[in-house]
């Protein structure tokens, strides 16, 4: 007989090592994986499926990371460890376990949540869509231009207490789209990576990392991550630094959101080979919640009305009529004819950042007039989410 348990992350030690070591890394000595739990941080929710005394299955609601979705800090909830034992899969012990973790999101005021998947349509049946992007873009490092940065944007290496500063810069990137943001005490990987920040007046104005691996005898492939800058300029300063940490490196690997110009560094655009990182899932757990705290752009000003229909969340269940004023989006219930027609997946994909409700009616995924679909779209319009922290 299978029971749910919401678990303290001590007494659950010895039953998550067995669990994740069969799981992830059998090919590793059981010692080696119980190394990874004394680094693990609490989590804000820790369920297991038990069989008797055996831990079974798992899904862990990581502890809280700094976020910014569409211009608001939100509650967040971010699902990580979702594992079962093989010979305990395909008998619904996860959607147990969602069920489980989605009734204490709700208690707990969670509003949102997110996840990195091992597969889209597993995911997609209990509400999730993908809507995260990254770009990598793969070069020889002969093709960076050698450009000079503005005389007042000065570097250094990084040091200790610097680290605030920085993270002031990385959310402000925050101005492009929603973002979850590196925790603190993870934003350098002190051991493998060589940070620089970038200063302007004595302030912190910018943040680059680069990493080295050998890739053939005397040829070194640089990856360049984190780009952060507060100011446009900045950004020339840091292709002004990886031009010169480049000249030592046969290839250039460079991870990037979405709204960098990278190939404007580049001396021959287009030749970079170019792949989208950036897998996470994102769904609304409290939609009502959502819209109350969200910011939507000013040119929203034509009400819409939805129906909803979540079976995982049958809070969010009932009909809304959404009402953008002035920058912000009141929500009430109401007995009006629904314009809209919305499932959990579809809710997600609609305001998720990738696939506008627009996209979506056009596509077949989306009952509803065009018009319909043009005020929902102003009022969710595209706002690609991206993640700095994996879970």
């Amino acid at each position: 007989m299978i029971e749910y348990q919401l678990m303290d992350s001590e007494d659950a030690k010895d039953g998550r090592v067995e669990l994740f070591w069969r799981c992830f890394a059998p090919d590793k000595k059981k010692e080696e994986v119980e190394k990874w739990f004394d680094e693990v941080k609490n989590n804000q929710g820790l369920f297991c499926a038990m069989d008797g005394d055996r831990m079974v299955a798992h899904m862990a609601i990581v502890e809280p990371f700094e976020n910014r979705i569409r211009g608001a800090n939100l509650s967040f909830g971010g699902i990580g460890g979702v594992t079962t034992l093989p010979q305990y899969r395909r008998q619904g012990l996860i959607r147990g376990l969602f069920r489980q973790a989605f009734d204490f999101m709700n208690e707990q005021n969670i509003i949102f949540s997110a996840l990195a998947p091992f597969n889209f349509q597993f995911y997609e049946a209990f509400g999730y869509a993908h809507a995260a992007q990254m770009r990598i873009y793969e070069f020889p490092a002969s093709l960076l231009k050698p450009l000079k940065g503005p005389a007042s944007i000065t570097f250094r290496e990084f040091c200790e207490g610097d680290e605030e500063s920085v993270q002031r810069v990385q959310r402000s990137m925050s101005r492009f789209g929603s973002r979850v943001f590196i925790p603190k005490g993870q934003v350098v990987d002190k051991e493998k990576g060589h940070s620089y920040v970038f200063e302007r007046d004595g302030k912190i104005v910018g943040f680059v990392q680069y990493k080295f691996a050998q890739t053939g005898e005397w040829e070194q492939k640089m990856t360049v991550s984190h780009t952060w800058y507060a100011e446009d300029e900045v950004l020339l300063s840091i292709a002004d630094l990886t031009y010169r940490f480049g000249s030592q490196s046969k290839k250039i690997e460079w991870h990037v959101d979405p709204e960098i110009p990278l190939e404007f560094f580049l001396t021959e655009p287009g030749v970079a080979k170019r792949s989208k990182s950036g897998y996470m899932m994102v769904r609304v757990v409290k939609f009502r919640e959502f819209c109350q705290q969200i910011k939507v752009p000013l040119f929203a000003s034509e009400p819409v009305i939805v129906a909803i229909e979540d079976e995982h969340c049958p809070w969010n269940n009932g009909v809304f009529k959404l009402i953008p004023v002035s920058g912000r989006l009141e929500i009430q219930e109401c007995d009006q004819e629904p314009e809209i027609q919305l499932d959990a997946l579809h809710l997600s994909h609609a305001i998720g950042g990738l696939m506008t409700a627009n996209r979506l009616r056009r596509m077949g995924g989306l009952e509803c007039s065009q018009e319909a679909a043009e005020r929902f779209t102003r009022i969710f319009p595209p706002d690609s989410y991206v993640t700095y922290a994996g879970f």
